[in-house]
């Protein structure tokens, strides 16, 4: 993606977390509805499953893919984890690039909750 039109400190942040999420950017871009989850769990074997899920609500709330999908908060790994009932200690690295897929970027567009609290404690 082109950013020549981005400042240098807009280009040092772009496509990285810069600070954790709070509960309600939590809620608001990893929260996985049924569609997501179930195409989640399609994937093989958990660090594949969080991947999927870990670019999706990355897609969300930085508006573009991680430059290296090992710079996940915590936090974040342990909010779709849990969604998927799975440990958060299976690292996404390289297999969150298969949300890249044309097929895997359409369910961005799709509806989301508004419930806070589902990453919670």
């Amino acid at each position: 993606m082109p950013t020549n039109f981005l400042s240098e400190e807009q280009r040092r942040r772009f496509g990285h977390f810069t600070e954790d999420p709070d509960e309600g950017q939590l809620a608001g871009s990893f929260l996985l509805d049924k569609t997501a989850r179930r195409s989640a769990m399609a994937a093989r074997g958990a660090r594949s499953r969080i991947g999927w899920a870990v670019q999706l609500g990355t897609i969300r709330y930085l508006r573009t893919f991680l430059n290296n999908p090992e710079e996940v908060p915590a936090m974040v790994l342990a909010c779709v984890a849990k969604q998927l009932g799975l440990e958060p200690t299976a690292s996404p690295g390289t297999a969150a690039a298969r949300l890249r897929s044309h097929a895997a970027r359409s369910l961005v567009a799709g509806p989301r909750s508004s419930a806070v609290g589902e990453c919670a404690g």
